[in-house]
Formats: C-alpha cells, structure tokens, sequence
C-alpha cells in the first residue's frame, strides 16, 4: 500500500504545541503539585542548611625586583613568567604552608572541622584523626588566580565570617613570611660557606706568591719585564721589515715598470707617472709644442721648407734628451730598489738576533707565567669571596617583599550558601518542568464522549484500540466508534448518481479547501482503527436503512483515499439472485461515471445457495483486488434479511451509515444484537446529511458533529 499522504497545510505539526498545551491545562494539579513539593523541599533545606561565609585576601606578586641597593641578591625575584606566577598558587595549597596555619590557628581542637557529623553524636562514627581534621581543614580553602594578572586570591569558606577572613588573612601572612623568610636564611647560608672557605682561600694566594719569588731567585731573574722588553723590541723590528720589504717591492716594481716604458717620448710619458720630475714635464712640453708647429707648417708648406726642416732638427733634439732622461730616472728607480733591499737585510738580521735571544729565556719565562697565572688566580678569587662575604652579610634585613597584601580579608556580610534568592526560583523551575514531564507522560485525560486519536503521522498506518465510554466499560458492552456526522453536497429530488457527481466536483473545486481537509481527517480517524496487514484493507460500507446514505459515504470515502494517493477498488452488490460475479472489460473492473472510482459489480447468489457458494465469488473479487490498497464493499442494509454477518467476517472495518433521523444509540444497539463482540471492535457509525442553504449569509453550511452521546459538535463554515 502506498503511504497514507495528507496535505500538512490541513494537519498539526510534527509538535503540536496545542495538543502538548491541552494535556498541561488537563493536568494542571500535576504541575501545580510538583512545583510545590519541590518549593517545600527547598524550603526544608533552607531551614536546616548551616549558612556557610566566604572570605577573600588578595595578593600581588610584584614582577619587577625590589632592591635596597645595586649589590644583586642571593635569591631573585620571582619574575614575570607567567608559569612561575601560576606556581605560586601551588605553593600557597601546599601541605606545608596550610599545616603551619592549621597549627598555628589551633585547628585540630575547633568543633567546625574536628566534628565527625551526624552519626558521632551518636557513637556510630570513629573520632576523627589530625589527618582527616587537616583534611576538612584544606577544603575549605581555594586559592585561584584572577586570569592572567599577577594577583592570587585566597578564599576560606567557614561557618562564621570572622573566623573565615582571620584564617584568610593568616593564610597570607603565611605565605608572605615564607618569602622573606626564604631570602634571608639564603643570605646567611652563603654567608655561612663564604666565610668558611676565605680562610683556605688565603693560604693558597700566600702560597703561590711563595712559589713566585722562589722561581725568580733561583733562576736569577731580576727583572720580570727582560722578556717583555725582547719582545717588544721583537714586535718593532717585524712592523720595520714588514714595512720594509713593502718599500722594496714598490720600488722593484717600478723599476720593472721603467724598463718596460722604454726610452721612447710615450715612454717618458709613463716614467713621469711612476717618477715625477720637472725636466721630464718641461721636456715633454717642449716636444709636444714642436711636435704642433710641425704638423701646422706641414699643412702651410712643403716638406723641404726650411723651417720643417729646422723644426724636424728641433724635434730630434728633444727625443735624444728624453731618452737621456728616461735612462736617467730608470737608473734612479734601480738605486732605490737596491737599496730597499738592502734594508731589508739589516732587519731581517736584528730580528734574527733578537730572537736568538728570546729564545735562551724562554723556558724560564714560560715557567715563571705560569707561576704569576696561578697566583693572580688566586689572589682573583680571593677577592671576590671577600667582597660578596662583605655584600651578604650588608643584605641581612635590606631586601623588600615582592608579595604584597592588596585587599585584606574582611568579615563577609552575607552568607554565600545558601542564597535563597537564586535557589527558590531555580527549585520552581526545576519544579515546573518536573510537572510539566509528568503530565506529559500521563497524557490527556480520558473523556469517554469523544474518539481520542493522535495527530496524524507520516506512516502508512497505526493502529489504535477502540474506544466505548465509561458507562459501557462498565457494563462490559462495547459500541462501535462514531466518527460523526457529515453534511455532503447533493441535488435537490435527485438520486445517488447526481448527489455523488456534485461531491467529486466539490474535490476539485478552487476554495474547498476546508471540505478536502475535513475529508483527510476522516480517513486519518479511518485508518487509525485499521490493524496493519498486507494490502488490500476491506472497508465495509453498509446502511442501517437509507441505501442512500451509505453510498453517499462510500463514495465520500473512496475519493478521500484517492486524494490521500491510494488506489481504491469499489464493489458494489448487484440484487439480481441467481447470477455470479458479473465480469465487464475483461477483468470486471469498470470506472464509475458518477464517482470516478474504479469499480466491479458482484452478483450474490440465489437464497438457496450455501453461503460457502457466495463467499467463493466474493473471495475471487479479493484475490484480483491484490494490486489496489484498498478495497470497499457497498453491502447492503444491515436490517436487510439477506445481510450475512459471516460473508464480511475478514472486513478490517465496517463502516455504518446513518441518516440524521436515525439515532446513533439506537443503531449501536441493534448492531449488538446482529454482531459479535469481535465485529463491533472492528465497526464504527457515522450520520450522512445533505447541505442546506443559509439564507440570511448566502453560504452553503456543512455542520460536522463529532463523535459523542448526541450533544451538538463544533460548527464548520465553507464557501461552496
């Protein structure tokens, strides 16, 4: 069977807040009663409960390194890190610093931590040891830092406020004396090794002087400087021949460099670069002036022209006495050369000498370093034993706490448990919801005159028991469910043809949306009643006496479930006798030209026929009905003489209609009369009505009267 699909516009929601808000109203004493006995619970608790006072010291553990002076400290600081700063909450929790407090505060013998509770009033509980009063005793305290600052608070929670701030302030004064403490038993401690180890230290510089002036007598060393004289003479003699064969290799190297430049007057150009000379700037100066008045007078005359001549004679000249000049300056150049090597000769053997020297004390002079090394050493270290032994023991009392008291623990003023204030609204919430639960699971109160049935699910069906009122429980009768009364459109004096044509276009028709929706909600109180199976479902639609009623609500049925996207079979009963099950287009199956249903018509047979004869055509007709989801028989009157109970003894449900003359009670008593107990479970009621018109507002109004015990229903309005 295809899922039952219902228009969501036309049904509650997955979470029907009206429904959840009916069974909160239903079950009002329920919440009521939970959210006072939790409001007396909390009350009781207040009564009894022992209000506890927190109280609070706030400490600042100053970063920076507080000096009385410049002399450096045996202990630094704590610093600025910040895991050091979060390790000093550590410290404050730690068993040793809360022991002194606990013993310093007397609070073994104090009755709010040495009490052993209820059960030692009356001798059922061992007396408590030290270790579990210092137990309860360390509870009490909390020490958090204030984020990532450099505060730490301290918090002791007691029965009573001053005992709470004097404990929180002792806890403080605790820690702040254990800093100071720390750095002052540091200064005397290494006050204490220095002043032990001077006294050997002063013998091993006394020692080493000793061994110094013994070397120097031994080896006839009268002045410790010789060496360094040596040396230094050393030292010189290597700067001179460095500096030396600098000069001597300049000099080669112009010396190279005029024996490369030649004699020529382009090479006494590049001697004046090397070796600057008057005559050889005056020399080139007269030959580039002859050698310009040649090339002029070139130009103006011809070559034998006395005064080219003469000029060219001129510039000879020149070129002899600059070759005799480049000779010369070359010749200058070798003489420097030579001589700066020879220079550096000379240094080279006073630097030889000296080392010779040099090298004849050595051995002494590396023994006697040594010596004046060791006890410059000691005599190093002496000293600065001296001068810190002198700094300590001038630290004792100078050096400033870095914990500093920045808020003092005061008696609190109002207790922090309980807080009435935060604990009676929380107790009437937590209350409220607790009823509010409980009513849920409880569920809306049973009221016997209506059909109970929940919102409709997105499932293909549930089941769910019938109903009967109280009365009838009571008297152990069941009654079949009326599922109420419904005004459907007809033609006034026409038949059943017309009446059913009009109702399917009533489907089809813009603004019926109330009518498709009421529809809906009949097949879901349907279905809900239906016990889940294979498909197809047998829905029996049978009259009490009006024929027409019935097929006025087999057909409103068959369209709802076609809207609803099933697939519907109509069978209807032929009251020919003697005939079988009529076959019509091959399988039997026809489409309804009032309806639109497709339908098939069954022929019951003769009154002389057994009724196993009938019910073989009829469970033929279902055999063929296995690809339809449901199946509707339009039987015939339940007052009929040939109405077989046994032949619909496999309908899921047997649907009765009625007409608003006949009374559901006294249709539900003739259905107890021709049915059995499991039948009428499996039966229901429902009154058919045609529409009437409203003169007075010009609308057509259907009137739907939920199931009951006759008392007038809701009232639905729709434009038709």
């Amino acid at each position: 069977m295809k899922p039952f699909n219902i228009d969501e516009r036309s049904l509650p929601p997955l979470f029907d807040v009206g429904a959840v808000w009916t069974i909160l109203r239903q079950r009002w004493l329920t919440v009521l009663a939970s959210t006072c006995i939790v409001l007396l619970l909390t009350l009781a608790y207040l009564a009894v409960a022992k209000p506890s006072y927190t109280a609070t010291a706030s400490v600042m553990i100053d970063p920076r390194d507080p000096r009385a002076t410049n002399l450096n400290n045996v202990l630094p600081g704590i610093g600025s890190d910040s895991a050091a700063i979060a390790s000093q909450v550590f410290v404050i929790e730690s068993r040793d610093l809360l022991m002194k407090v606990f013993e310093s505060e007397d609070i073994e013998n104090d009755p709010e931590f040495a009490g052993g509770g209820l059960l030692s009033r009356f001798g059922l509980a061992p007396h408590p040891t030290k270790d579990s009063i210092f137990k309860n005793f360390q509870r009490a305290v909390t020490v958090e830092r204030a984020g990532l600052t450099y505060v730490i608070d301290v918090n002791f929670v007691s029965r009573y406020a001053d005992k709470a701030a004097r404990i929180a302030n002792a806890i403080v004064d605790r820690y702040r004396a254990g800093l100071s403490g720390e750095r002052e038993t540091a200064n005397s401690d290494v006050n204490s090794l220095l002043s032990s180890r001077i006294g050997s230290l002063q013998k091993n510089v006394s020692d080493a002087e000793q061994e110094v002036g013994d070397f120097k007598v031994s080896h006839q060393i009268l002045d410790a400087s010789a060496g360094g004289t040596l040396q230094s003479q050393i030292d010189k003699l290597t700067d001179q021949l460095i500096a030396a064969r600098s000069d001597a290799d300049q000099a080669k190297d112009k010396y190279a460099q005029a024996l490369a430049a030649g004699t020529s007057p382009a090479g006494l150009a590049k001697l004046s670069e090397i070796l600057s000379s008057e005559a050889t700037v005056k020399l080139r100066e007269n030959y580039n002036q002859r050698a310009a008045d040649l090339a002029n007078y070139e130009a103006m005359y011809q070559p034998r022209h006395p005064i080219i001549k003469r000029l060219r004679s001129e510039l000879e000249g020149m070129q002899s006495l600059m070759a005799v000049e480049a000779q010369r300056i070359t010749r200058e150049l070798k003489a420097k050369s030579d001589l700066a090597t020879q220079n550096v000769a000379a240094l080279q053997a006073k630097l030889d000498d000296l080392r010779q020297r040099l090298a004849s004390s050595d051995a002494a002079q590396v023994q006697l370093r040594q010596l004046e090394a060791k006890a410059k050493a000691a005599r190093t270290v002496l000293d600065d034993f001296l001068k810190r032994a002198e700094e300590t023991s001038q630290m004792q009392g100078l050096q400033l706490q870095e914990a500093r008291v920045i808020s003092a623990a005061a008696p609190p003023v109002q207790p922090t448990w309980p807080k009435p204030l935060l604990l009676l609204p929380v107790s009437a919430a937590l209350g409220l919801i607790i009823g509010c639960g409980l009513a849920l699971v409880r569920g809306p109160k049973h009221r016997p005159e209506k059909d109970p049935t929940p919102p409709i699910r997105s499932s293909l069906l549930h089941v769910e028991p019938l109903t009967a009122t109280v009365a009838e429980i009571a008297q152990s009768q069941p009654t079949p469910v009326n599922l109420g009364e419904y005004r459907l459109p007809g033609v006034a004096g026409a038949g059943a043809y017309l009446s059913i044509r009009a109702m399917r276009r009533r489907f089809f028709q813009a603004g019926n949306e109330v009518f498709s929706r009421d529809v809906l909600q009949l097949m879901r109180r349907i279905i809900l009643h239906l016990t889940e199976h294979p498909k197809p479902y047998v829905l029996l639609i049978s009259p009490l006496h009006t024929p027409l009623a019935a097929r006025l609500a087999g057909a409103m049925v068959g369209l709802g479930l076609e809207q609803a996207e099933q697939n519907v079979l109509v069978v209807e009963f032929d009251n020919q006798p003697g005939l079988q099950a009529s076959v019509r287009d091959g399988n039997g199956v026809f489409v309804s030209g009032a309806s639109g249903l497709r339908t098939v018509v069954y022929n019951r047979p003769a009154a002389e026929d057994t009724s196993s004869s009938a019910r073989l055509g009829l469970d033929d007709i279902l055999a063929k009905a296995g690809s339809f989801d449901f199946v509707l028989l339009m039987g015939p009157s339940v007052a009929d003489g040939n109405w077989d109970p046994a032949l619909f003894g496999e309908a899921d449900l047997m649907l009765f209609a009625l007409s608003p003359a006949e009374e559901v009670a006294e249709a539900a008593k003739m259905l107890r009369q021709r049915l059995d107990v499991d039948q009428i479970e499996r039966s229901a009621t429902l009154t058919i009505a045609a529409e009437h018109v409203d003169a007075r507002q010009g609308r057509v109004v259907r009137s739907i009267r939920p199931a009951g015990d006759g008392e007038q229903g809701d009232r639905i309005s729709a434009r038709g």
